[in-house]
């Protein structure tokens, strides 16, 4: 039997069933006659959280796993927000109530509140604010909480949807796998997972139905499967496969500390993409020769209230200090669209991804645009840092970006705080920037084209939405005539260009963008060996060659046929 959902990590585990069950809880409205008793136990059960997170973020570290780390933080911060802390104080008096009705209660309004907002990345974080409430909760009832650390033989974790919290526990020299009921794409237990080198399937429909505690299963993370009743000829297959896929990672290993370079020669810059310094460990493994994509909003996010600009100048300065002297390039915060800070009080739009969006956003609220800003500029004097904005449409609205930035640099200069000059780029993401990026040459440092969107924009097909996946073309002929485009605009200029959406980390797609004139690639950070191994095999006159061939293509599946000649050639 096989039973399928949403693969979120690659790879392949066999072991035994362990499910993870919770403790029903009552949380009813209970009358109570001394308000200040549940509210002295509402600061006992915080305690007693904030403890036990601080110890998981110390062993999450201990294990190497920062990205942990970093969402326990996040959790940290939900936990001694202070405005959720007054309104918990604040029911509990009002209505002369219980703790355990008020925490939930209050929970539940800003989950409501989450939920209204079409926003799939902030609908995933209510996770993460109902994992901390139950923790809270069950700590001010005295109940046990479950502790993966402590399993001492391979499992795969089956539940409803994996915390956090839990997730951050998992070792995985004991926990194989898990596979979820509920969660998406990037929910924080998917991201951990993947970053662990765990193997998950998330959005199992019925799954507690097909499924025995202690049975043997196999999970294919890799294709969103777990197969059940399997014979002796299936287990064999998937032992290889998990054998195979540890011998690729070692021998990937003997290309650290090389150049990226194709067989003439001709050296490729390798960067990674990163969400937060905790990621850098990842980094420094993988040996990439820069950061290409510093997402910033993912440091906005998770929260309830704004981070300070000593707050995210802390965040800058670790990763250029930890990358100097190489370079690291930071994106502006990309908020709106399927992202949204509730502390901005965003209006609601009809069409959020065509709306007030990134740089947008950031140019009508241009004093919070400032303290991002200023952290940046702060933190350049600790490394090699290039500021790049998001979702340029215009070269007006590059300029006016820029202007902003001149005035932080005034304002540094007047307070005698020092800054370095640092280059200023753009995303290509917009299709009227990929035809206009002659004009914006002659305005910016360097462009890195944001596949992700500029692929939405060009084919007006929202990439998340379930029956329009057959229009995520990376390879269709109008998305490779921009790509060149503005290959050819950076080169006539002179200024860099890169690419750092997903066709970055594709095998298949690298060649192509090579051949178009990309020089550098920024991926997730364990895509870079891989991508190494292979850019040594080619040829960059054969690449060039499938470029202009490619252009002239008819339709995508015409482009994938000259890729896989090509592969086909170089495996001879």
């Amino acid at each position: 039997m096989l039973l399928k959902g949403i693969p979120v990590s690659p790879g392949y585990a066999i072991g035994q069933v362990l499910f993870l069950e919770d403790t029903v809880i009552d949380y009813s409205k209970k009358i109570i006659d001394h308000p200040e008793d549940e509210i002295k136990r509402y600061h006992q059960a915080i305690d007693k959280t904030k403890s036990q997170i601080e110890a998981l973020i110390q062993s999450t570290k201990k294990m190497t796993h920062p990205e942990s780390a970093s969402i326990l933080s996040a959790h940290l911060a939900l936990l001694l927000d202070p405005e959720v802390k007054k309104a918990v104080e604040q029911k509990i008096k009002d209505e002369s109530c219980n703790l355990i009705y008020a925490i939930k209660k209050v929970a539940d309004d800003y989950i409501d509140q989450f939920n209204e907002i079409q926003d799939l990345y902030l609908k995933e974080r209510v996770t993460d604010l109902i994992d901390v409430t139950e923790r809270v909760i069950k700590n001010a009832l005295n109940i046990a909480l479950v502790d993966l650390s402590l399993i001492t033989h391979e499992v795969i974790l089956i539940t409803k949807d994996l915390k956090p919290s839990q997730a951050a526990q998992m070792n995985k020299k004991y926990i194989k796998g898990f596979v979820t009921q509920q969660g998406g794409k990037t929910s924080h237990s998917a991201i951990i997972a993947k970053l662990m080198g765990i193997p998950a399937v998330v959005g199992v429909k019925n799954l507690f139905d097909h499924l025995i505690h202690g049975e043997k299963i196999i999970l294919d993370g890799s294709k969103g499967e777990i197969h059940l009743d399997y014979d002796d000829v299936t287990e064999d297959k998937f032992r290889h496969l998990i054998e195979q896929n540890k011998s690729e990672k070692q021998s990937l290993k003997s290309f650290i500390k090389q150049k990226t370079k194709t067989k003439d020669n001709i050296e490729i810059e390798l960067h990674a993409n990163i969400g937060s310094n905790h990621d850098l460990p990842y980094v420094m493994d993988n040996d990439a020769e820069g950061i290409g994509l510093f997402r910033t909003e993912l440091l906005f996010m998770d929260r309830l209230s704004m981070p300070t600009e000593d707050e995210q100048y802390e965040i800058y300065k670790d990763v250029l200090e930890t990358m100097y002297p190489k370079p690291v390039t930071i994106r502006t915060i990309d908020i709106g669209g399927d992202k949204y800070l509730p502390y901005l009080h965003q209006e609601k739009e009809a069409n959020p991804f065509l709306g007030k969006r990134a740089i947008r956003l950031c140019l009508e609220n241009v004093e919070f645009f400032k303290v991002q800003l200023r952290a940046l500029l702060r933190a350049s004097v600790h490394g090699n840092l290039k500021i790049m904005f998001p979702m340029i449409a215009t070269k007006d609205e590059f300029l006016d970006a820029k202007d902003i930035v001149l005035e932080v640099q005034e304002e540094l200069i007047e307070k005698n705080i020092p800054y370095h000059i640092v280059d200023l780029g753009v995303m290509i993401e917009i299709p009227v920037a990929a035809l206009t990026a002659d004009d914006l040459a002659n305005a910016v440092d360097f462009f890195s084209i944001g596949t992700n969107d500029l692929i939405q924009y060009t084919l007006a097909a929202d990439r998340n939405h379930e029956s329009l996946g057959y229009l995520y073309q990376p390879f269709n002929p109008g998305i490779i005539k921009l790509i060149g485009m503005v290959c050819e605009a950076a080169k006539d200029h002179k200024i860099p260009v890169s690419v750092c959406g997903e066709m970055a980390s594709d095998l298949q797609a690298i060649p192509l963008l090579l051949g178009l004139g990309v020089n550098h690639l920024s991926m997730n950070p364990e895509s870079i060996l891989k991508a190494r191994q292979l850019i040594k095999n080619f040829d960059s006159y054969d690449l060039n060659k499938l470029a202009k061939k490619a252009i002239k293509a008819n339709d995508q599946y015409e482009v994938i046929d000259m890729i896989r000649a090509l592969f086909d050639d170089y495996k001879k």
